[in-house]
């Protein structure tokens, strides 16, 4: 009778392959012990090729977290000799996805990385450069090259991730327009040279845009008729949505968030058309006598199709010159800051960052009061900053969110007819 090994080793090296390529590359790389066989059979790899270390990247950033990495220019070197290494050994013709994420700015080890990927008909690229010191952030930017006729081999792209990357206006309009025909998915953060940006074209296959932290950005256009989400964080600026007829997720982050709530009318013609909104609330200035008094929240368009509210951050009142202290924390009654939104068909709502102010307590009130379709309410005392990083885990063992957590139930408890999610 044969053992499972032996069904498995009895077939042919490219099935094999394929079976190495649904694992991790840590986890393919490890099967080159099991025998001579297999010695060299992760050199065929084909799946997600991924590089990363956030612990060495969250200890150089925060170092009392004590996980022993050295020094950040040590951990760099180790970092590029790593994905050189790999890189070099693999023999595959094609890779499902690429993923560098670290404080790197060696420009010629990422001109090699990007022609990695040209060369093996990469899906899914993701560049994150982020820099463990912030004042440095545009300091040493690697930039995405310029030579146009490089991208002709990004035809099979679908996702393109770029952080921390130096791209113009320019670059990422000729990729959209002329070298990525299927690309369905574009993130740009952190970019210090797009200072100006048109999505457009009746053959864009985008569907999903982001564009966060992007400081020196002045114009933006999007006639995208594919487009599905878009997210952004950045300063405020002149826009154009004039073809998105299939835009139904949309995202703003910081000062943007409030420009949105001054400006409704402006830009009805994509608001009205929203399943799900999601608002940074934090930057809302409820001290600003010309908002308190809402003299620009007349002639609401109405939200009917809203079916998702998200309020991303903690949902204080601040005044105008006092984003972070507690004793400015106002009451939201009577304040207009909400009424811009169609509550009626609202269903599920979010609060990320809850705290448990009176500034919170009346915030779920009012939402209970005045969405009659509501549902479901998903109360997360973790920022959305803290979710996914190693800070996660450790927020959410201290007192302060064990707290916020407690003052969660006990506001659930209040009002029983309604379901409560609390992590």
């Amino acid at each position: 009778m044969r053992s499972e090994g032996d069904h498995i080793n009895e077939l042919p090296d490219d099935i094999l392959v394929n079976i190495l390529s649904r694992l991790t590359m840590k986890e393919a790389v490890r099967t080159s012990i099991i025998s001579s066989r297999w010695r060299y059979l992760w050199r065929g790899f084909s799946g997600c090729l991924n590089f990363d270390d956030p612990f060495t990247m969250a200890n150089s950033k925060w170092p009392h977290l004590n996980l022993k990495s050295g020094p950040i220019n040590v951990e760099r070197h180790k970092f590029v000799n790593w994905v050189n290494q790999v890189l070099s050994s693999l023999e595959g013709h094609c890779t499902e996805e690429l993923r560098i994420c670290f404080d790197v700015f060696s420009n010629h080890d990422i001109d090699n990385w990007i022609k990695f990927a040209l060369e093996r008909r990469v899906r899914r690229l993701e560049l994150d450069f982020s820099r463990v010191v912030y004042n440095l952030r545009f300091v040493g930017q690697y930039t995405f090259p310029s030579h146009l006729d490089f991208y002709s081999s990004f035809r099979h792209l679908t996702d393109l991730s770029l952080t921390t990357v130096g791209i113009t206006g320019e670059v990422l309009e000729h990729l959209l327009c002329y070298c990525c025909p299927v690309l369905e998915v574009l993130n740009v953060a952190e970019s210090s040279s797009l200072t100006s940006l048109k999505v457009s074209g009746p053959s864009l296959k985008l569907k999903h845009l982001k564009l966060n932290k992007l400081d020196n950005l002045k114009d933006l256009q999007l006639h995208a008729p594919n487009l599905l989400s878009f997210e952004y964080s950045g300063p405020i600026l002149p826009f154009s949505f004039r073809n998105v007829p299939n835009l139904v997720d949309a995202s703003f982050w910081g000062c943007f968030s409030a420009y949105i709530a001054k400006n409704l009318c402006q830009h009805s013609i994509f608001l009205v058309q929203l399943h799900t909104l999601k608002l940074d609330t934090c930057h809302l200035l409820i001290g600003d006598s010309e908002y308190r008094a809402g003299r620009y929240l007349h002639d609401i368009p109405e939200m009917c199709n809203l079916k998702h509210l998200e309020i991303i951050g903690t949902p204080k009142l601040v005044s105008q010159y006092d984003y972070e202290s507690y004793e400015s924390v106002k009451t939201i009654k009577d304040q207009p800051y909400l009424s811009f939104i169609e509550l009626r068909s609202i269903r599920v709502v979010e609060l990320l960052g809850f705290v448990g102010h009176t500034a919170d307590f009346e915030l779920v009130m009012y939402l209970i009061f005045s969405a009659k379709l509501l549902e479901k309410i998903i109360i997360d005392p973790c920022t959305t900053w803290r979710v996914g990083t190693p800070r996660e885990l450790i927020w959410r063992e201290t007192a302060e969110y064990q707290s916020a957590r407690r003052r969660a139930f006990e506001l659930a408890a209040k009002f029983p007819l309604w379901e409560f999610v609390i992590p």
